[in-house]
């Protein structure tokens, strides 16, 4: 049995590396930007309401946009970096 790796060099680990920390800021981005749409204070009218309700809406949308743009571009380049084929033989 043969075990096949993909052993990658420095611009493959930089892209890599890349990747997973834009996914970690974007889940911490998240998570605070889900906890600021609470915070907000009392609001004297409905129409406000829903004003602050519409702006939190394209808000979010806008920012899962740029994740997954960020995501599918930055997984392309770690996934073209990943380096040549390495078969390491299996006692």
């Amino acid at each position: 049995m043969e075990a096949v790796r993909h052993k990658r060099g420095f611009f493959g680990w930089f892209f890599l590396l890349l990747f997973i920390g834009f996914n970690i800021v974007m889940l911490w981005a998240a998570d605070v930007g889900m906890g600021a749409a609470d915070k907000l204070p009392g609001l004297s009218s409905n129409v406000v309401s829903l004003g602050v309700d519409l702006g939190a809406a394209i808000g979010i949308v806008a920012f899962v946009a740029c994740w997954v743009v960020g995501f599918l571009l930055l997984g392309l380049l770690a996934y073209l970096t990943r380096g040549r084929k390495v078969i390491e033989p299996t006692p």
